[in-house]
């Protein structure tokens, strides 16, 4: 598998279930994102990508889960602390990686670059039985390019304390439609469904499990190149 796609799928991940009613909020609950791709992507490279991201919601932590071909990318976001932690389950080299990414961390990266714009509408559109919202969500680019993601969101779905440091930091709502910008193409993320009844969500599922070694910056430019 190339580092380069590797690479892009821990990023976007640092996506049928029966629906449930509109608008009504839960304390815990699963929802499933379909995943497609349009553009010139290379086919051997487009058979390794994930098609679908679980993400596993209780209270103010959330787990999300995106399987690809060799590899599984997973990011437990803590609402309560705002820190995160990533794990990287690598089969095809038969490794099991950890990041810890604390609140400073993150404060300290996004001092990096520009803070983003958020433009909330009141244009609407109903996603797996939930009415959202649309927001232009406006970044800017290494080169200082503006940049707009187009999201969906809900305010009844999870917490807005779960956006902090993600794709969509400072988003009011959860994001339950949007579509990644890349170099090959567009990668839409589109919630299918959301389960919430007979959901057995534990404490245990938002730690790091005993099998994982921490990834050190050493390994990580190793497996992903960089300097």
């Amino acid at each position: 598998m190339k580092k380069t796609a590797l690479f892009l799928f821990v990023i976007l991940a640092t996506s049928l279930i029966g629906t449930v009613s509109a608008q009504k909020p839960f304390k815990s609950g699963i929802v499933t994102y379909a995943i497609s791709y349009d553009g010139t992507w290379d086919a051997a490279t487009l058979a390794q990508h994930p098609t679908e991201q679980k993400v596993s919601i209780m209270g103010l932590k959330s787990k999300s889960e995106t399987i690809g071909s060799g590899y599984s990318v997973a990011t437990i976001v803590n609402g309560n602390d705002s820190s995160q932690i990533i794990l990287l389950d690598l089969s095809m080299m038969g490794k099991k990686y950890y990041m810890k990414v604390t609140k400073d961390k993150i404060l300290e990266k996004m001092a990096e670059g520009s803070q983003p714009e958020i433009v909330y509408t009141e244009e609407t559109k109903v996603i797996a039985g939930y009415t959202c919202k649309k927001a232009n969500y406006i970044t800017e680019d290494e080169y200082g390019d503006k940049e707009t993601t187009v999201v969906y969101y809900n305010e009844t779905v999870g917490s807005a304390s779960l956006n902090f440091g993600g794709a969509f930091t400072g988003l009011i709502g959860f994001p339950m439609e949007y579509v990644m910008e890349t170099e090959e193409g567009k990668i839409t993320y589109s919630v299918t469904g959301i389960q919430v009844k007979k959901v057995k969500i534990k404490d245990t599922d938002f730690l790091i499990p005993t099998d994982y070694e921490e990834l050190t910056e050493e390994k990580a430019k190793e497996l992903f190149g960089g300097e």
